[in-house]
């Protein structure tokens, strides 16, 4: 289950996507805010990889609702193996994935509350899951490195119209893979300080807290470190 998000009507992003009528048939009908709602709803999460203890690239992995997945699959999944293979999964990445650029891949990472967009991505790879809902996995590279320890470092996934409703999953909705001498976690929030929607909603955001981790082998550090060594030992019978 997503981290609850309100739902609120939106424009269609893969309107640059020909099948995408196929879904967006209903929305397209309509203006007013009271009788559109999504058309596409994502569970998200994303793993921070870092190089040299500093942010270079964000893995994200993506799992869309059954409506949606049967409309992909039945577009691209030509030999009804239900996976995306070879030039399958390039047709994914190139009409129904590429166009997402446009709004910076529905991920809206800040640094001290200023937005870094994301201008580029790599390793995409569309697949199917056994109860035939498509994935999407994929790297978000940044131009430059952050330092989460020096900055305030938080990301948000969502489409600031809500045609679709993008959530973080609530079991490890962020990770961290080779903070080698940093210690991170993540705190959840809705974020008050960038609404969207006509300033309606609060997409939910997830802080970085990083710190540079404490020497664990204390008495390695000398005799006024206040460990034990093995001569403060004694026998108790």
């Amino acid at each position: 289950m997503p981290w609850p998000t309100a739902s609120v009507p939106a424009r269609n992003i893969f309107q640059t996507i020909v099948f995408a009528v196929l879904v967006a048939g209903s929305l397209l009908a309509t203006s007013t805010r009271a009788s559109a709602h999504p058309h596409i709803w994502i569970d998200a999460n994303a793993e921070m990889v870092f190089e040299k203890d500093k942010l270079t690239a964000i893995k994200m992995h993506w799992i869309f609702d059954d409506l949606f997945s049967m409309t992909l699959i039945d577009q691209f999944d030509k030999n009804y193996d239900t996976r995306f293979f070879g030039d399958e999964n390039t047709n994914v990445h190139d009409n129904a994935f590429v166009a997402l650029g446009d709004v910076s891949w529905l991920a809206h990472l800040r640094k001290n509350e200023v937005l870094i967009p994301f201008t580029k991505t790599r390793d995409f790879k569309a697949d199917i899951t056994d109860d035939r809902r498509v994935t999407y996995d994929f790297t978000l590279v940044l131009d430059e490195p952050l330092d989460p320890v020096k900055d305030n470092i938080s990301l948000s996934v969502y489409d600031a119209e809500y045609y679709i409703d993008v959530a973080f999953v609530q079991v490890d909705p962020i990770v961290f893979r080779g903070n080698k001498t940093t210690s991170c976690h993540f705190e959840m929030s809705e974020d008050e300080k960038n609404r969207i929607y006509f300033d309606l909603v609060a997409p939910i955001r997830a802080d970085l807290v990083c710190a540079a981790k404490q020497a664990q082998n204390q008495s390695s550090l000398g005799p006024d470190a206040h460990g034990l060594n093995p001569d403060d030992m004694v026998r108790v019978d």
